[in-house]
Order: C-alpha cells, then structure tokens, then sequence
C-alpha cells in the first residue's frame, strides 16, 4: 500500500506555506509485489498525496499503472522510437524525417509526451491551418501522429491517446482522408501538365494518369516489365532513394518490390492503346538500358536510373508552368482511379491496379465517388425498365389493400 509521510523542512513557520520544499511524501512500490521498484513522489499539498496515493493502488489493481518517469520523455523520442520500431524502408523513413521537420517537431518535439493534450493537439491543428495547409492535409498528418500516440499507449508511456478526443465529431475508426475535387485534375488540367514534362520523362508522367502507377513505379518502366500485345503492365520495381544495391550496383537506385508487396509479389495493370504508342515511341527515341531494357536513365549519367527527387522537382515545374502548382504526381493517380470508377469499373479491379493493401483503402479514399453513381444507376434501371413498361401496364395487379369479402370469411373460421 502506497504511505504518506510529511517530512518537515528547516523553513521558518511563517513561510511554509510559500516555500519551495514538498513536505507530504507518498512512497509505493510499482507492480509486483515485493519485487517492485519502490518509488517517493512529494506534494505540497496533503490532498493532493492522498489523491495520487488512492490513484496509484487503484491503477495497479486495474492492471493500468504507468511508469511516471516515462512519460516525461519528450515526443521526439517517442517519434525515433516509432520510427524505428516499424518495418519502414529507408526511404519512407526519410519522407517521415521530412515531414516530422515541416509539422511535428517545431510544435511537439520539445514536449513531454505526457504534457500533450487534446487541447494541444486542437493548438496544433490551428497552427497547421493558420500557416495555410489545406484541411485534408491536417487530417492526413493527424492521423500519423494518432499512430505515434498509440505506440506511446501500447508501449505503457502514456495512459491515452490525445488525438482521440482532440475533434469528438470526427467519425472512429476512420483512419484515411478522402480525397476532395479539388485534389483531382481534370482531363486538360493533365494534359496540360504533361505537355510541359521534359519529352525525357513524359512517358513517366503518361503513366500515372494513365495506368495509376506511383512515381517510383513509373521510373521503374522497363520493355520486359511490358506485354506490348496484350497492353498489360506488371509492376514488380520501383526506383527508390535506397534502391537494391544488388540490382542497381548503387546504393540510390532500383529495387524489386513495391509499396504494399513482398519481394517476390507484382500487380498488374491494363495499359491503354494510346499509351501502349507512348511507351513505344519513347522507346523508338530514346532507347532503352540495362538487363531489363529500363526505359529511363539519368541525364547525367549513362546506366544509371534518374533520382526518384529529380522526378518530382520535374513534375512541379511542369504544374507550375501549367498553372496548376496545387498538384503532385499522386493527384494524377486521384485521377486514375476517380476516372476508373466513374467508369463503373469494380472497386476490387481498381484496387488490385493501383497497388492499394486492401480494397478498403479504395472505398475509405474514393467511396464517394461511386455514390455519385446513384443517379447514373437509376437511369439505367428506368432505361430497362421504365421505357418498356407501357405494354404491361393494364396486366400488371396492383397489391390488395384492404381485405376482400373471401378474407374476412376466411379469419371468420380461423376464428
């Protein structure tokens, strides 16, 4: 059982009561018996060590108890920690480090992970919004720092996680964002993109609206990745800023595998006519390189792939001299599947195309855009139905709604 002790100090009595010294003790020991730690905590106040003396037992017993000192560590510990402890590769682990810079740690890092609360969280969601970042975005990165909190829970660090009561209309469970109009370009808003792409890597940009690819997947194009006749890609590399040094011979390169696969795992996807052409007359112009027959290669560099950065800081030029600096590669992939869906293709076939984990990331990101079907779906119902109903007008019965004179002898004799 946890004891309170006072231990008096040397202060005079008449500045005990403003004096810096804790004279209530509250010695415990942690759980285990006799075998755990002992531990002293000192108050100010009597209630107050009565209070955490009746909280600590009660914890104990409930199986709740938490070490006091860890949450004292600070959130960029427990992030690293988080960091470390998943199966993340390389470079998601750098795209992690860059957004902790950017959102996290200039508002958290410095905290005690125990300090954060839901009204610090709610702070932090009024200071993304104030430095201009869409609500989307907020949600999305929210839901990264909900991950690291429940890490700190699982890992007996924290007693709960502050996200979770941070926005309590916010729906439980819903861990992805979907995405809005604005986040989808039209069909001239990527051609426009794509018109601006140097012709060096165009065909990468063709197969991200195209064929759903990721940016890493699309710099991972090769002649034996292709089945010209049938127009089917399989996706089973991407280029990555830690690539399989066994197959690039650098450490930056290509590797097997892509997000969501195992090494051995690929996915395929329907290349249309018109870029199945692309793909050719990129390779009619520029060739292609290597065991596999790459179809892009470093500008600077013979027999090396370009870097995935290189990549990306290309496509952000061509969207700003399209006039559309809002959008990033992934937005062609918006565009993809949004186009994909509203073609009534299955949400099954789209998510095993795009590389999605399970067909409820599908529905989580892009539900809503098949709802926009329901008026799609009536039409083509009346359309069998309604246009040739005419002829059975006069044949079809319509249901009883009271009772005929046969009914009621019938419940007469039940009776």
């Amino acid at each position: 059982m946890a004891t309170i002790k006072k231990v008096d100090c040397a202060c005079p009595r008449r500045k005990k009561a403003t004096c810096h010294h804790k004279p209530y003790r509250v010695t415990y020991r942690e759980p285990g018996g006799r075998a755990g730690k002992p531990r002293q905590v000192s108050f100010k106040k009597l209630e107050d060590a009565e209070a955490f003396a009746v909280k600590i037992e009660r914890d104990k017993d409930l199986g709740t108890y938490l070490n006091p000192k860890a949450s004292q560590r600070t959130f960029a510990e427990i992030w690293n920690e988080w960091v470390e402890a998943g199966t993340l590769e390389e470079s998601s682990k750098r795209n992690y480090q860059s957004v902790y810079d950017n959102h996290y740690g200039p508002f958290f890092g410095s905290k005690a992970v125990g300090s954060i609360t839901p009204s610090t969280v709610q702070e932090w969601e009024a200071d993304q919004k104030q430095r201009g970042y869409k609500e989307t975005g907020i949600n999305g990165r929210k839901n990264v720092l909900s991950s690291v909190f429940n890490y700190a829970v699982a890992a007996e660090i924290i007693g709960r996680n502050p996200c979770k009561k941070a926005n309590p209309r916010r729906r439980s469970g819903q861990s992805l964002t979907p995405v809005t109009d604005e986040d989808i370009p039209t069909m001239e808003e990527v051609l426009g993109i794509i018109a601006e792409a140097p012709k060096l890597i165009r065909a990468g940009f063709w197969a991200m609206a195209g064929c759903g690819t990721r940016p890493g997947e699309s710099l991972a194009l090769a002649d034996e990745s292709m089945d010209w006749e049938g127009s089917v890609l399989t996706v089973d590399h991407q280029v990555s800023a830690y690539g399989c040094q066994e197959i690039s011979g650098y450490r930056r390169g290509v590797k097997r595998g892509t997000k969501h696969r195992a090494f051995d795992q690929a996915r395929q996807t329907p290349v249309p006519e018109s870029i199945n052409e692309i793909f050719g007359d990129h390779v009619d112009s520029f060739g292609t390189w290597g065991d596999r027959g790459w179809f892009f290669e470093s500008p600077r560099l013979n027999d090396r792939h370009p870097s995935y950065d290189w990549f990306l800081d290309q496509f952000k030029a061509a969207a700003r001299t399209a006039g559309t600096p809002r959008y990033t590669p992934k937005s062609f992939r918006h565009f993809f599947v949004s186009e994909a869906i509203h073609a009534d293709i299955p949400l099954f076939e789209v998510a095993a195309w795009v590389g999605h984990r399970t067909t409820r990331t599908t529905e989580m990101v892009y539900g809503h855009l098949v709802r926009r079907a329901m008026t799609r779906g009536a039409r083509t119902m009346h359309n069998r139905l309604g246009l040739n109903l005419a002829p059975f007008k006069g044949l079809i019965i319509p249901p009883q709604l009271t009772p005929s004179e046969d009914d009621v002898e019938d419940w007469d004799d039940v009776a």
